[in-house]
């Protein structure tokens, strides 16, 4: 027994079906009349990396610390508010600063399909306050015959705009109730060309392999994979680090049975991440403090050695009752995190960034919906959490000076000013519980034959990070928000809460559509870096870090509203036209003030010429001037990591070619930014990398043309 209504399957309206043989898709559940529709997106040749493909999302955005370093962003809200899952599977963020966000370990060319729960998501899809995706991997279909077929699919993706290449495969042998597969993919890239030339710290490398096993009979199934991601030397301009490498290694197995009226689905897994991170290796060496103590003395080499390890499960049980579907379920998740600091010139030189910190969270849900009659669909559940976060004792090299000799280091002095940072956080409360309550209530009614009205009401919490909680000392580990500055940990932070109400139309009139959503939310206690007043955190960061103005994560209001839009058009038998539009206003509701790194408002254009085996898409990109700035984050004039000015709007032009050559071949070309448009991103951060064509603290500028070319050959 499934979960879903029948009419529950996906959203946006596709009036007429594109080339058959898609490379991946994004689905968003959403978009609910009540006859399946679907809305998706193909792949463009330079998005390697996964999140970019949230371009392509009504309300849907992508911040950019780098190439492979791409968070998604979903009306105003990014990183750790965002429920993102890969195969069902939780996973954080790679190291202290995200370098690894969720989508780092699924490649583009190894996605099946990003499915994206438009507004707001089930209490059955999991937590996040900002939203729900889930990224799917490649695996090939059962068969319906019994015996072994072999088959497969490839493909090889080039691009000119950083003369980068993709290599990806799933091969494998499949029955009607049997697969044994294997996966790989390779992706390499240079440093990108924009406008004004090469921008530094932006090359790339990855490659993952893995292998999967299926098993079906009657009514039960079963899965299980495991996956081996390795990242080496990849820039991230928007962060103080480039990534030397992550060797990561992650499990997933599932079983899932239709046991009399009732559906059983049961999933494990589990991650190791190895992770180094250099400040030398891609870019100059930055000289950062004037502290004239060895470490400090001329550049400042840096180097961190993070590790993390997580295990997770989720059970579900649903049944019919009634007109509809009651599921009940239980998810608990465990992760610890290390992170160490050190000097590659100076071998005493240490600092604990993070000492065996902890977080566990286990949370029992309920949910029911039902399709009441022919007009009325109605769900309502419940999701309560219990999150635990605790940390070992810390120590460093400068507090070290001073147990050493306290003589020599009086109040005053910088290795004072650490000790006494370490001495209160090791003094203090380094554990915390968390009581998190979520409940959804969503309807939907068929108004007329043409038009589906859709009201949403939701109470959403998220708890701390670990970074939010335990950076015990200045310093930009703060899960990439790219902001230049450096911030310091609040133990005693609380949960956020969100309240949100949504409102949506979907008019459908089989040549046309037009579907508008409108949300508002308000956040209490929402986790924002304010202004640090503690004098030893002031002076251990003007003096050994290189940020006179740090800023300490505390509890403050936020408020987010907008609308979502997508239309499009039948022309004729041939021609049809799509669009998205997206618009979202992020603030403070505690003092004036604008949200840190908030989308600007975008109108994505394209009209598709189609015929059985060719497609070709012309879109128009439009993004607006965004200068709802953030003071409290860029307003920093002693800091040159960043600034407070306003980016100009652009637009881009966009090419997308695709030949369905048989059943087994797809080609596909293009060119992106075709006229070469010298633009700004507004969600990519600010450079700190020396001697780029970028000026450090400056926002960084977008990739200029790329022509591209894919092949795909599937058996």
């Amino acid at each position: 027994m499934g979960l879903s209504i029948p009419f529950l399957a996906s959203s946006g309206v596709a009036i007429s079906q594109p080339v058959s043989d898609e490379v991946e898709e994004i689905t968003v559940i959403g978009r609910q009349e009540f006859i399946e529709k679907e809305f998706t997106a193909r792949r463009t040749g330079s998005n390697f990396d996964s999140a970019k493909l949230m371009n392509q999302v009504p309300g849907g955005a992508v911040n950019n610390n780098g190439p492979l370093t791409g968070q998604i962003q979903y009306r105003g809200m990014f990183g750790p508010r965002i429920n993102v899952r890969v195969d069902g599977m939780l996973i954080h963020g790679g190291g202290p600063n995200w370098m690894a966000p969720p989508l780092h370990h699924i490649p583009a060319g190894l996605m099946e399909e990003l499915v994206v729960e438009q507004g707001i998501p089930s209490i059955t899809t999991g937590g996040g306050i900002g939203g729900a995706v889930t990224a799917l991997w490649k695996r090939p279909a059962y068969t319906s015959v019994s015996h072994w077929n072999f088959t497969g699919n490839t493909e090889a993706a080039f691009g000119s705009v950083d003369d980068g290449s993709s290599f990806s495969g799933v091969a494998g042998f499949v029955s009607s109730t049997q697969r044994i597969y294997g996966v790989g993919s390779f992706d390499a890239g240079d440093d990108f060309e924009s406008a004004d030339g090469d921008v530094a710290a932006t090359e790339y490398q990855r490659s993952v392999y893995g292998f999967g096993y299926g098993f079906r009979r009657g009514p039960h199934e079963f899965d299980i994979n495991l996956h081996s991601i390795e990242t080496d030397d990849t820039g991230t301009p928007s962060l103080p680090m480039d990534i030397d490498w992550f060797d990561t290694d992650v499990w997933n197995a599932s079983y899932k049975a239709e046991l009399g009226s009732a559906g059983l689905k049961v999933r494990v897994y589990g991650s190791e991440i190895d992770h180094g991170m250099s400040n030398s290796l891609l870019r100059p060496t930055p000289d950062f403090s004037s502290l004239m103590l060895p470490p400090f003395i001329g550049d400042d080499k840096r180097f961190v050695d993070a590790e993390s390890e997580e295990f997770g499960f989720k059970v579900a049980l649903d049944w019919s009752v009634g007109n509809g579907v009651a599921v009940i379920g239980i998810e608990g998740k465990d992760a610890e995190h290390d992170a160490t600091v050190t000097d590659p010139d100076f071998a005493a030189f240490f600092v604990n960034n993070f000492n065996k910190s902890e977080v566990e969270s286990l949370s029992y849900f309920g949910q029911w919906s039902t399709l009441a009659n022919e007009r009325w669909y109605l769900e309502a559940g419940v999701r309560v959490e219990e999150i635990s976060t605790e940390t070992g004792a810390v120590d460093a090299f400068p507090a070290r000076l001073v147990d050493m000799n306290s003589a020599m280091w009086p109040v005053g002095t910088p290795p004072r000013a650490v000790w006494m940072l370490r001495e209160r956080f090791n003094a203090g409360d380094r554990s915390a519980t968390d009581n998190n309550l979520d409940w959804v209530f969503k309807s939907r009614y068929q108004a007329t034959d043409n038009l589906v009205i859709e009201l949403g009401l939701a109470q959403k919490t998220r708890s701390p990070l670990y970074q939010e909680r335990y950076l015990w000392i200045p310093l930009e580990a703060n899960a990439g928000i790219g902001d230049g500055n450096n911030y310091v940990g609040n133990p005693g932070l609380d949960p956020e809460e969100s309240q949100q109400i949504e409102l949506g139309f979907d008019w459908n009139f089989v040549d046309y559509y037009f579907s508008p959503r409108i949300y508002h939310r308000k956040v209490d206690d929402y986790i924002q870096g304010v202004p640090a007043t503690n004098m030893m955190v002031v002076a251990v960061s003007a003096n050994a870090n290189g940020d006179p103005t740090p800023l300490m994560f505390a509890n403050t209001d936020a408020e987010f509203e907008g609308i979502d839009l997508t239309f499009g058009a039948q022309l004729n038998d041939k021609w049809r036209l799509e669009g998205i539009a997206s618009q979202v206003d992020g603030d403070r509701d505690d003092i004036s003030d604008h949200l840190y790194r908030v989308s600007p408002d975008s109108i994505r254009l394209a009209f598709y010429y189609e015929t059985p085996n060719f497609t070709a898409k012309f879109e128009q990109v439009y993004v607006a001037e965004q200068d709802d700035i953030s003071f409290t984050n860029t307003f920093d004039p002693l800091n040159g990591n960043n600034s407070s000015d306003p980016t100009k709007s652009h637009m881009l032009s966009n090419v997308f070619l695709t030949w369905s050559v048989n059943d087994n071949w797809i080609l596909s070309a293009g060119a992106e930014n075709l006229f070469d448009e010298d633009y700004v991103d507004h969600l990519t951060g600010f450079n700190r990398v020396i001697g780029s064509n970028v000026p450090r603290g400056s926002r960084m500028v977008g990739p200029g043309r790329n022509f591209f070319g894919r092949f795909q050959y599937q058996w």
